[in-house]
């Protein structure tokens, strides 16, 4: 997986935002953001991702359901979910519903790059054993 993947930040709070789109440019991928999951559709409609990056609890539209319209409508995007509500929302639950990695806030950069890191390379071993199933 090239390293300059696409990766949208999805959060209703502009701080939170602005500090995981210098998290995520500083290890090389392109970022685009949205304030919440209608905008974050939106965004997807004009150009897909590879990685979307959620909050969970927004208004509007929570990461959940923004995750569910992910899976049906861009099955190929990978999805992690963040929260700072990780007493409510689990990690389990978060994977349960589709989700590539949960991150609970607050969180360290260092988890972040990490996390994308490793589902890329996910992504990437799909790819590379799908391609090889197809003849």
């Amino acid at each position: 997986m090239d390293p300059r993947a696409d990766v949208l930040i999805v959060d209703d709070e502009t701080f939170i935002r602005q500090i995981l789109a210098r998290i995520v440019g500083r290890e090389g991928y392109r970022v685009r953001q949205a304030c919440d999951g209608h905008d974050a559709l939106d965004r997807l409609s004009e150009a897909s991702c590879d990685i979307v990056i959620s909050d969970i609890k927004m208004p509007n539209m929570d990461g959940i359901a923004l995750l569910s319209e992910i899976q049906s409508r861009y099955p190929e995007i990978s999805v992690i979910l963040i929260t700072a509500y990780a007493g409510k929302y689990s990690a389990e639950e978060a994977l349960k519903a589709g989700a590539d990695a949960f991150i609970a806030k607050p969180f360290k950069n260092v988890e972040i790059a990490e996390t994308l890191r490793e589902v890329l390379r996910k992504n990437l071993r799909s790819r590379t054993k799908a391609s090889a199933v197809i003849p």
